[in-house]
């Protein structure tokens, strides 16, 4: 799809309708989780919704990879969550240079009480949505990530 550059209309394009989108999402998650009073933010539950997918922990460098998030970035997001208990950092036995990532008792209990509300929030910004709806936006979404990584090659 070529855009003609010069009577091109930006809002017609995915690009502001993907970030909007995801700025309403962020801000929704946002305000489910404090009006529950769960005191942690939508990082902090993919990371103990990742940790509670792999019991036996990851190491901290993957779980950058895994969220995307930059080594410091992470480091900080893991040092709240240490300070609230709901992860453990303990060196690897077999490469003291890395440091494998756990959810504690306190995380899984967080994850496990917050994962129904999550659940029901998603089927509630989903609703509406027919299969063959959600199958072509993955499809689309696809797509557009594909393009994104080849124009970063």
């Amino acid at each position: 799809m070529l855009l003609d550059l010069e009577k091109s209309d930006f809002n017609k394009t995915l690009a502001p309708w993907i970030g909007r989108t995801s700025k309403m999402l962020n801000g929704y998650i946002s305000d489910v989780l404090n009006s529950n009073n769960i005191s942690i933010t939508k990082q902090q539950w993919i990371i103990l919704k990742i940790l509670n997918e792999n019991p036996e922990g990851i190491i901290q460098n993957k779980l950058a990879f895994i969220t995307e998030r930059n080594k410091a970035s992470l480091t900080r997001l893991i040092n709240g969550m240490e300070k609230k208990n709901l992860v453990a950092r303990i060196q690897s036995k077999l490469d003291s240079r890395k440091n494998i990532v756990y959810s504690t008792e306190k995380g899984t209990e967080l994850f496990l009480k917050t994962k129904p509300l999550m659940l029901n929030s998603i089927q509630k910004i989903q609703e509406g949505i027919t299969d063959d709806e959600m199958t072509s936006f993955r499809n689309i979404i696809n797509k557009i990530q594909q393009n994104l990584t080849n124009q970063s090659k």
